[in-house]
């Protein structure tokens, strides 16, 4: 479970993680598209601010008035004593008369009108009615205008010492002037340091360029067109395969076109965004670890502790608990899984204490099965019998088996059902009533045992197997016939020496039909001692997992005199003692199961 929950942890950061990415390309993406939309509204703003600025200072500084004015007055200046009639050479203008206050001509570049009286005429009177009100007037356009080359507009202006300075200029001069002074605002003027104004007149001529800069082809600019659409609209031109933007606006008869370059626009958003896209990559990279962080704190440790109690808990250790109180949802969980685990217990401790009984009534019910020495053979003259069987569990496979054929026969055996527990328990019961019900006659014990091989192997579809040494002894003579099916060999004492008894080995009983099993036979002399063991003697472990052994099984009962009360008790209850001390503590790995025999011969 643990590494099941480590690999759901791995997966939730990966997905964190893709998430993360996910999140930092679609806000990279939107940002993109927002700088460039903001970008573009701003470049469109900065266009048409910078038109509208110059539009403004033109309207308010330079009026045709003003600047016809000072025009005139700048000129007539510089040319100080210079004779009047060369002022319209300079000026670019029909005429210039210089009027006192009474509207007397006293010089003029047409000599004559000096000495005329400007009153004298309808218009000319209430144009210098008008001019001494105002002190600067430009005369209006006669309705009856036709060739701009022979429209006369007069302009006056008041002279520091009284008097009125009067010229007159044909339409075509005054937008030259004006063209003139308003290129000369442009000139010193850019867009944000890499744009550029300039203005075209109602021909459509180029009347100014910008820094005096003739890298700028403003006639590819315009792309031999005609600049049309509507004022304050942010479009895209092309030069050379450079790209610009541009906005235009009309002042009187012209227009203030403002440009700015496309690739300076893109760098900025370029700029823009991978300042935001590093910004970006920091917030969610600080994001994925802080919520990596926090998940691992909230998360994955409360999970991985849950897990490892819950291992334990798997593992049999049922009195751990989960004690995760990092939040009301593990909280929760913690209580639902302790109240769990208290409910298993109990219910465990009930189908236990459950087992348990029945395993006791088992445990009773397979001791039942065994024989018990009663009166009539603790008193035989001829022999004394002792056994005993420890199982390893509450019931086992190893059993023993004696009982009288006739008043001078005797049939003991040991056997050892492969497996423990309650197969083996009903395995051994099935043996041991077989064998008894097979060896009950004066038939050959190595037949008898055939018989019994063939009814264990009926229906034995657990494949298990009994191994069985048993014999039938002649008390009177002393002639002992048995059959080994794979047993231990017996132990045999005579005259305080212990040997283990040479004989022939057949195959177990339970694993193939149709064996052949063969009687052998010792003749006992009076005070023989037969032993018989399992298995679970010679290879009991100590604590080193160092086996008993058959060495030392000889070596405990060596020496052993037959004329001691009671020998064959005293013959058990010495392999068993010596087995335990050997030991040490160690857990009883196998059933030990063990039955003594001793001759005493004829009286």
């Amino acid at each position: 479970m643990k590494r099941k929950l480590h690999t759901l942890a791995s997966q939730l950061n990966k997905w964190l993680l893709l998430t993360v990415v996910l999140m930092f390309l679609v806000t990279t993406a939107l940002s993109f598209v927002i700088q460039y939309k903001v970008t573009m509204n701003e470049t469109e703003q900065l266009l048409k601010v910078s038109i509208e600025d110059e539009i403004r200072e033109i309207t308010y500084f330079v009026s045709e008035t003003q600047l016809l004015g000072m025009h005139l007055v700048k000129s007539y200046l510089q040319l100080g004593n210079a004779d009047i009639a060369l002022i319209p050479y300079y000026l670019d203008c029909d005429e210039v008369s210089i009027i006192d206050e009474n509207g007397i001509v006293l010089d003029s570049a047409s000599k004559d009108l000096i000495g005329s009286d400007i009153d004298s005429d309808e218009v000319t009177s209430v144009f210098f009615a008008e001019l001494r009100e105002k002190k600067e007037l430009l005369s209006s356009i006669p309705q009856s205008a036709g060739d701009p080359s022979e429209i006369i507009q007069y302009i006056g202006t008041e002279l520091d010492n009284g008097m009125y300075l009067i010229g007159g200029f044909n339409r075509i001069s005054i937008d030259r002037i004006i063209s003139d002074v308003m290129t000369e605002f442009i000139s010193s003027r850019h867009v944000n340091q890499n744009g550029m104004l300039f203005i075209i007149d109602e021909n459509n001529t180029v009347v100014s360029k910008p820094y005096d800069d003739s890298s700028w082809d403003i006639n590819k600019m315009l792309e031999g067109r005609e600049i049309h659409g509507k004022t304050k609209e942010l479009r895209a031109v092309s030069v050379n395969g450079v790209t610009y933007y541009r906005v235009f606006d009309t002042i009187g008869s012209f227009k203030i076109v403002a440009v700015l370059s496309q690739k300076r626009v893109m760098d900025n958003i370029r700029i823009n965004l991978i300042l935001s896209s590093v910004l970006g990559m920091i917030l969610f990279l600080t994001l994925f670890i802080s919520v990596s962080m926090l998940m691992k704190r909230k998360v994955t440790r409360p999970v991985n502790e849950i897990a490892e109690t819950l291992a334990s808990i798997t593992g049999g250790e049922l009195d751990e608990k989960v004690s995760v109180r990092s939040s009301s949802e593990f909280e929760t969980i913690s209580d639902g899984i302790n109240k769990t685990v208290d409910s298993l217990k109990e219910h465990i401790a009930r189908e236990a204490a459950r087992i348990d009984e029945e395993l006791r009534y088992a445990r009773e019910i397979q001791y039942s099965a065994l024989p018990v020495l009663t009166d009539e053979l603790k008193d035989n003259r001829y022999f004394g019998l002792f056994s005993s069987m420890n199982t390893a569990k509450e019931v086992g496979g190893d059993f023993y088996d004696f009982y009288m054929t006739d008043e001078h026969t005797l049939v003991f055996m040991v056997a050892d059902v492969s497996d423990k527990g309650i197969p083996a328990a009903m395995f051994m019961m099935k043996g041991k009533a077989t064998l008894r019900d097979s060896i009950a006659g004066p038939d050959d014990l190595g037949e008898s045992v055939s018989r019994a091989n063939e009814r264990i192997c009926d229906d034995n579809e657990a494949g298990m197997f009994i191994t069985v040494w048993v014999g039938v002894l002649d008390t009177v003579t002393g002639e002992l016939r048995f059959v080994n099916a794979g047993h231990n060999a017996p132990v045999l004492i005579r005259d305080g020496k212990a040997e283990f008894l040479k004989m022939e080995t057949d195959l177990i009983l339970g694993i193939m039909e149709d064996v052949r099993y063969n009687t052998q036979s010792i003749q006992l002399r009076k005070g023989d001692i037969l032993y018989l063991y399992t298995d679970g003697v010679t290879e009991a472990t100590d604590t080193n997992s160092v086996l008993y052994g058959e060495k030392r099984l000889i070596a405990i009962l060596n020496g052993i005199s037959p004329d001691e009360e009671d020998i064959c008790g005293k013959v058990c209850r010495k392999v068993s003692d010596s087995v335990a001390q050997f030991a040490g503590g160690a857990p009883q790995a196998d059933d030990i199961t063990m039955l003594c025999l001793h001759y005493k011969g004829r009286s």
